[in-house]
């Protein structure tokens, strides 16, 4: 019961979809396992609303992607982005982790919402066909590019989440499993992409912050997943997909 537990809290966490209650540790355990999980319901709900939406207002109905994703986080990590954008654009250390925790929003912050709504319209006006599989990819990825940073990054001084997370998740098979499910959900340019925007937040995550936390994991999803909408919207089926047609 207590794994059942673990597992259903990643829904309720993840989402505003009300699950079971559980604590952070219990919800930490099992974190690996969310990219797929939390990944294939939300993929779920955005291909739903947006079959819906199409039908309803013609290629219009593509805009409301955006609220319906936000909506379904919790507004969440967003909100990980506006603190990180604060972040990012001051040079004093302290002053960054007192970014972190501050309730009004700066121009840092203010501008990489920008940044990340015009990317996101972007990819959204660009896109021609409805499909599933770009939603599922596009969730999964972005989830599991955030999860194996918090995984394999060590926490930032005074996050709470960020040292659980690393403490619980930081483990080889759990990392294992994190990358299977990258690499199955993913193809060839959707991997290649992960790796490169890895090794950028990495990079990012240790240059401004000095290790990871709840803020940088959620500026991370947030920024990736259209990134990754755009990818998989251009290339291929999952790497599963295409095995099941390779071999059958």
């Amino acid at each position: 019961m207590k794994v059942f537990k673990e597992i259903a809290s990643q829904i309720s966490f993840f989402t505003i979809i009300p699950s079971v209650k559980a604590t952070l540790e219990e919800t930490a355990n099992m974190a690996f396992i969310s990219p797929i999980l939390v990944g294939l319901v939300t993929a779920l709900i955005d291909y739903t609303v947006l079959y819906v939406s199409i039908k309803v207002l013609g290629n219009y109905g593509f805009i409301l992607l955006i609220p319906t994703v936000e909506i379904i986080r919790g507004f969440h990590h967003l909100d990980g982005l506006l603190d990180f954008g604060d972040a990012l654009m001051t040079k004093d250390y302290n002053k960054r982790l007192k970014a972190l925790h501050d309730v009004e929003v700066g121009a840092g912050g203010i501008g990489l919402f920008l940044v990340y709504l015009s990317l996101f319209l972007s990819v959204i006006l660009s896109m021609k066909n409805l499909s599933f599989f770009p939603l599922l990819i596009a969730e999964v990825e972005s989830r599991g590019l955030g999860i194996l940073i918090l995984s394999i990054m060590k926490p930032m001084e005074g996050s709470y989440m960020g040292r659980v997370f690393h403490e619980r998740l930081n483990n080889k098979w759990k990392i294992i499993s994190l990358l299977i499910q990258i690499a199955l959900i993913g193809n060839i340019l959707v991997i290649i992409s992960f790796l490169f925007l890895f090794l950028l937040f990495y990079f990012l995550g240790y240059k401004t912050l000095k290790g990871s936390s709840g803020d940088l994991v959620g500026a991370i999803i947030t920024l990736s997943f259209p990134l990754f909408l755009l990818i998989a919207e251009r290339s291929c089926y999952p790497f599963f997909i295409s095995l099941f047609y390779l071999i059958f």
